[in-house]
């Protein structure tokens, strides 16, 4: 096997083999005279550019414009909860009209956010979970055990336990749970959104300790 050649001779070797519209090419810059080898390579430095911009500039037309900054969930969020985000820049057409900059550090979620979603003023509705129940549903806290495992965002049947021989009731069926508060000694609260006709079934149970949460599928509709 040939010993590589020194670099001063590698430099100084017959220059490598072009294809032949390359190779014309080659001689016509080398023929150019030293102002007009710069102005040329300006020229095409400049085209360059023009054409970058040129594509940026008709993206942002696509999209309605320059990208803009917004807050999203950096996580499925349901109601109740305090707004985990990040700021990422997204195009003008993707961003709601109430789209917020800024969240309060006591700041919580009126209604559920996916992953991904924009947070809006309507999610950080004073009202709570409040905000977005029918005119025929109350909201109504129920204390639940660490393991039947109930969270924001599940479905349950409501079942208020009888009384010596009566037996037990289902008053509510496919309930929203809208948020789980537990508190600093772990005590968890579940507030379930019950049809009305159902509250004072439901607050009776309470008040004797002998309401039961079962989990339910998502309701057809």
């Amino acid at each position: 096997m040939p010993s590589p050649l020194p670099p001063r001779r590698w430099l100084a070797a017959q220059p490598l083999a072009l294809p032949r519209p390359l190779d014309a090419l080659a001689e016509r810059w080398a023929a150019m005279p030293p102002r007009a080898r710069t102005v040329a390579a300006g020229l095409v430095i400049a085209a360059v550019v023009a054409g970058g911009e040129a594509r940026v500039l008709s993206a942002e037309q696509s999209w309605g414009g320059p990208a803009v900054e917004a807050l999203v969930a950096s996580t499925d969020l349901p109601a109740g909860a305090a707004p985990e985000v990040e700021v990422v820049r997204i195009p003008p057409s993707l961003t709601p009209p109430e789209a917020v900059s800024e969240v309060a550090d006591d700041a919580r979620l009126a209604v559920p956010l996916p992953e991904g979603g924009v947070l809006t003023a309507t999610h950080l509705d004073a009202r709570g979970p409040g905000a977005t129940l029918d005119p025929g549903v109350r909201a109504v806290p129920v204390p639940v055990e660490a393991g039947w495992g109930v969270v924001a965002g599940a479905w349950v049947d409501v079942w208020v336990l009888g009384v010596g021989d009566q037996p037990a009731e289902r008053v509510a069926s496919g309930a929203a749970v809208l948020a789980l508060d537990v508190d600093d000694a772990g005590r968890a609260t579940a507030l379930v959104a019950i049809d009305d006709d159902a509250v004072a079934s439901t607050t009776t149970g309470l008040a004797l300790g002998r309401v039961v949460l079962a989990h339910s599928p998502t309701p057809a509709d």
